[in-house]
């Protein structure tokens, strides 16, 4: 006996006679089944599989009034049965998952793995001798963010397992986004298709890369790529699948998006050799963690230390020297120096320290 994805699904949905509601409608089946994102061609499809289960011993069945009412069967259910069959480490394993990454993930997932995260606790709580390590790992690590953090922005519930869900299953969405600094009314925002890429959390924010389908390549204009942009999910006044499908584009990698093209390093520029002067204890820190792969250094006359390599220009690495202060000294390119001259002049006159 083999189940498919969609068995495996259906068994996830049905109640058992533990549940306060122990059966339920093929038409509730089919419903939940969509509100998940899986497929289901045609109702027929759904009690065919129902039935075939029934013959299988997976599931029940029973009769009130015209209706069938199904149940699965109780030795399925539960995350004692299930906490029998797994092991310490998997269980720390699902239950770090849903830590860390639980909130990142489409409802279809979460939905039918969430006996998986019960079965976790339930394992780490049974009193074995492995229990109380395992148990305790997930308070032993973290995560903190590097700089200062600032409160993040809400994301509208709604809007976030609208996108993602629609990133999973690869579905055009109709979004109405308000740009930074736009003071047009909502009601102003008009929807524009957008087929959603790939989810990505960046210094505390969650982005949505999306292709826009009505701005194909246009060599001949000097525009060789789709238009892909990133959009702040606080941003998303609302978004709704407009029911298309769309193909996944071949040629985007969210790797190459985020390490090559740097785009989540926010407006980037040309590459450029970067020289700057730094005092010992920078230079220190630097030597471990490093700007570039082609980094080196070299002694100053002042006792200062000159670090040269090749970077990318962004408003990252402008935030990155900005939090050094006066412990670097841009040298070049000279159009970096003297954007942090006019800079350093101006905070000066600010503060006072020039008449």
């Amino acid at each position: 006996m083999t189940t498919s994805s969609l068995d495996e699904a259906i068994l996830r949905i049905l109640p058992t006679d533990r549940d306060s509601d122990a059966w339920m409608r093929t038409s509730q089946v089919i419903r939940l089944l969509t509100d998940r994102g899986h497929k289901v061609d045609y109702p027929r499809q759904v009690r065919r599989r129902l039935a075939r289960m029934e013959r299988d011993g997976l599931v029940l069945c029973t009769i009130a009034g015209q209706q069938l009412l199904w149940q699965r069967k109780s030795w399925l259910h539960g995350a004692n049965q299930m906490a029998g069959l797994m092991s310490a480490s998997e269980a720390v394993a699902f239950h770090a998952l849903r830590r860390f990454v639980a909130d990142k993930l489409p409802p279809a997932v979460t939905m039918d793995i969430e006996p998986l995260f019960k079965a976790a606790d339930t394992r780490l709580a049974q009193d074995r001798e492995d229990s109380r390590l395992y148990r305790s790992w997930v308070n032993k690590i973290d995560s903190v963010e590097p700089t200062y953090v600032l409160r993040r922005p809400p994301v509208n519930p709604e809007v976030f397992q609208t996108v993602v869900t629609a990133t999973f299953f690869e579905r055009e969405l109709l979004v109405r986004y308000r740009p930074a600094y736009r003071e047009e009314k909502e009601d102003d925002v008009k929807p524009k298709r957008l087929w959603p890429l790939a989810i990505v959390e960046s210094a505390g924010l969650m982005y949505m890369v999306a292709q826009n389908p009505e701005h194909p390549p246009r060599p001949d204009e000097g525009k060789p790529n789709w238009l892909r942009i990133l959009y702040r999910l606080d941003r998303i006044i609302s978004a709704v699948e407009s029911g298309t499908a769309f193909a996944y584009p071949r040629d985007f990698s969210l790797r190459a998006t985020i390490e090559k093209e740097q785009v989540f390093d926010f407006l980037p520029e040309a590459p450029v050799v970067l020289e700057l002067a730094l005092e010992r204890a920078e230079a220190k820190r630097l030597e471990e963690r490093h700007m570039s792969s082609d980094q080196n250094f070299e002694p100053l006359p002042d006792g200062r230390v000159k670090a040269t390599g090749t970077v990318v220009p962004s408003v990252k690495l402008r935030w990155w020297l900005r939090s050094l202060g006066a412990a670097v000294e841009v040298l070049a390119p000279p159009t970096l120096r003297d954007e942090f001259v006019r800079e350093a002049a101006a905070l000066a006159k600010r503060y006072g320290a020039i008449a």
